[in-house]
């Protein structure tokens, strides 16, 4: 029997796969899941924009202005 095939890693944001792109990964509420470095400040500046993809996301909060 053929070993099931797994979809290739892709960015939450642009989806595009590590064939394109770098992807960071990111390990949340017990899943993993991917970023581009391109849509990377999106997770950490504006994370509520990515709560259709990542639930929850939108209780992260902004990160504080250094």
């Amino acid at each position: 029997m053929a070993e099931p095939q797994h979809a290739a890693p892709r960015c939450l944001v642009c989806e595009r796969t590590s064939d394109e792109v770098a992807l960071i990964p990111v390990h949340y509420a017990g899943n993993d899941h991917y970023i581009c470095a391109p849509h990377l400040p999106i997770l950490i500046h504006r994370p509520e924009q990515l709560a259709d993809r990542l639930p929850g996301a939108e209780r992260f909060g902004p990160s504080a202005e250094h």
